[in-house]
């Protein structure tokens, strides 16, 4: 699958962030973190932590302006679109809401591809702000019917909200199929793009989405707070009718404001440098590389989970992380065993996961011998741990 590079046309940056003088002290072994598994925050770079320990820049110079064209040049590498995106000082939730709030008009009709928990997000968007949507739902690590798709977009649907990758169960989504779909019919196609850019192809413009939401802790390997919105023609075009009900999150100022590298609202300055350097580091390295790495690490855990008594959930799973069944032991116990007793963070899950599922991130910073150990922990842990006698309903068998 061939990636496109850089794009022409935007104004390249001549800012370079600088991490001469800054010293890194290794943790002191008493105190040491917990080794991340976790989809966001993931392990940081090193030098993109280094990064976080400057003084944060202000703002409203020719010179950070500069910076602010080389991050958007980059983010239209790593969403694939030549359209414009949005910066936004937030979580992933926060641009989410923002398309909410820009993109539909009262008379709108909705559907949600509901797979899980972000996807359920978006029909909650959609019930604070009053706005009428139905809802597609999965079972979870269930595969979309696209004959089944097609049924329910047939009924007056004027937006279609999907999760690119539902990350509550490690299903990825044919967004490629469901956007010939959605151009065909005359639908908005916006995706929830959150965890799988970086680490899944992700082709915006191929595929024929509209819009796109991301944030800086999941394949990006930065801090929580920076979430970004990426716009197709047909999403400005709509962008241009629809009234917005925001102040902070009016996508038109920002894109605005954008023109002279700088946005309506208070940054958060030193997350630019550091994503200003990672999105040159990525375009060092190349996406296709970075995304072949995410597969390579997952490939392997999923092997080595071969050998022990547990499983995978999805048939089709994102190259971000991996949903590990449990089968005849508690998910949780697993996870409050792995913290405890090896110092490793995996992500629970809630509600009728939570006793039967929890997931491994191949996200961000993570050596081979950080996998083995993980592998190890959990080979002892299922050695020792039986089925709950108080077993929790519903959910995966």
């Amino acid at each position: 699958m061939a990636l496109c590079g850089a794009l022409p046309g935007r104004r390249a940056g001549s800012l370079a962030p600088r991490t001469e003088g800054l010293t890194i002290q290794d943790s002191d072994p008493s105190e040491a973190h917990a080794t991340l598994f976790t989809p966001g925050p993931v392990p940081i770079p090193r030098h993109l932590l280094a990064l976080g320990n400057q003084q944060p820049p202000y703002s409203r110079t020719r010179e950070f302006s500069q910076l602010t064209y080389s991050i958007l040049e980059g983010l239209g590498y790593i969403f694939q679109t030549a359209g414009p995106v949005m910066l936004l000082t937030g979580s992933g939730t926060a641009a989410m809401e923002t398309v909410v709030l820009n993109f539909l008009e009262d008379d709108d009709n909705a559907l949600v591809l509901n797979a899980g928990t972000f996807g359920q997000r978006w029909c909650d968007l959609c019930t604070v702000h009053g706005l009428s949507h139905e809802s597609l739902r999965l079972e979870a690590g269930e595969d979309l019917d696209l004959d089944s798709l097609a049924t329910a977009l047939s009924n007056n649907v004027s937006i279609l909200f999907a999760t690119a990758h539902e990350t509550s169960t490690g299903e990825l989504f044919d967004l490629e199929a469901i956007g010939r779909l959605t151009r065909r019919l005359g639908i908005l196609f916006v995706v929830d793009a959150i965890s799988t850019v970086c680490a899944d192809h992700f082709l915006m413009d191929e595929w024929n989405i509209d819009v796109a939401v991301l944030s800086s802790q999941k394949g990006l390997a930065l801090p929580p707070g920076l979430a970004f919105v990426a716009m197709g023609d047909r999403a400005l075009d709509r962008l241009e009718n629809v009234q917005p009900r925001t102040l902070y999150f009016n996508v038109r100022e920002y894109l605005n404001d954008q023109k002279r590298g700088q946005v309506p609202f208070t940054p958060a300055t030193g997350l630019f440098l550091q994503l200003h350097q990672r999105l040159l580091d990525i375009t060092d390295m190349t996406l296709e590389r970075l995304i072949g790495q995410h597969q390579e690490k997952a490939h392997d855990f999923r092997e080595a989970l071969r050998a022990l008594p547990i499983d995978t959930l999805p048939t089709r799973p994102s190259n971000a992380i991996t949903a590990v069944t449990c089968g005849d032991f508690d998910a949780y116990e697993v996870v409050q065993a792995l913290r405890t007793d090896f110092g490793i963070e995996v992500a629970p899950n809630s509600g009728a996961l939570k006793h039967r599922v929890f997931r491994v991130s191949h996200m961000g910073e993570h050596s081979p011998e950080d996998s083995t150990s993980l592998i190890r922990a959990l080979a002892d842990i299922t050695a020792r741990l039986s089925r709950p006698e108080k077993a929790a309903t519903g959910g995966v068998s």
